[in-house]
């Protein structure tokens, strides 16, 4: 019984070490790219703001189900596992009120298992910025940022300790859109990220249904 706490303990700090990222290569993986070793400095924390001219965000777009459909990182971690990740999904629950954080639920696979990850992304002054606050005092904060959100697809930048990762979500995981997809490269580009930090997502095999016990609260290092 020891054996089997320890193993389900350490399958817990993984998941959290490689939010997103799992070591699984079993299962069919689509569009892998050969991670290569960053050549580019990782983006100054003012290489994610949104453009001062930016349209304001309409965050009654963004609550619900999306599908993790492509990734660009410069946390080490992600380049590392990137190649081999696993279908994701999130959901968003709008707050009750404004000024209340939105919860936030990440559904993926670890060794075969299905995990649920709850968080919670704290409103701030600035439209489209939420922060995702570490688990002590001592623990950096993640910054949340929406940088362009429609009925379909949202891009979203996190940033932590100088490292960015940029997420490309989409309403579903059929007919993908070329022009969205180069459109998200575009914009990783634009943040010092190039082909090289690009991870595409499965769209199959994604989890429906989580036990009690693979639900955890969980805070990404990068």
């Amino acid at each position: 019984m020891t054996g089997v706490r320890h193993r389900v303990t350490l399958a817990v700090v993984l998941l959290c070490v490689c939010l997103w990222g799992t070591t699984d290569a079993g299962v069919a993986k689509e569009r892998e790219r050969v991670v290569r070793k960053p050549r580019k400095p990782a983006p100054t924390p003012s290489a994610v703001e949104r453009s001062p001219g930016a349209p304001p965000i309409d965050m009654s777009k963004m609550w619900g189900k999306w599908y993790l459909l492509n990734l660009a990182s410069t946390c080490p971690h992600q380049l590392q596992q990137g190649a081999s990740s696993e279908a994701t999904v999130i959901n968003l629950t709008p707050p009750e009120q404004e000024s209340s954080p939105v919860s936030v639920s990440t559904k993926t696979r670890f060794n075969h298992d299905c995990w649920e990850i709850l968080q919670k992304y704290y409103p701030t002054k600035t439209n489209g910025r939420y922060i995702l606050k570490g688990n002590s005092v001592s623990e950096p904060s993640t910054d949340v940022i929406i940088m362009e959100l429609d009925n379909a697809y949202a891009f979203i930048l996190y940033h932590k300790k100088g490292k960015i990762t940029a997420k490309l979500y989409g309403r579903s995981t059929v007919n993908l859109s070329e022009p969205m997809l180069t459109k998200f490269e575009t914009l990783a580009q634009e943040k010092g990220m190039s082909l090289a930090y690009l991870f595409p997502f499965p769209t199959f095999g994604h989890c429906d249904s989580v036990t009690k016990d693979h639900v955890i609260d969980c805070i990404p290092t990068c």
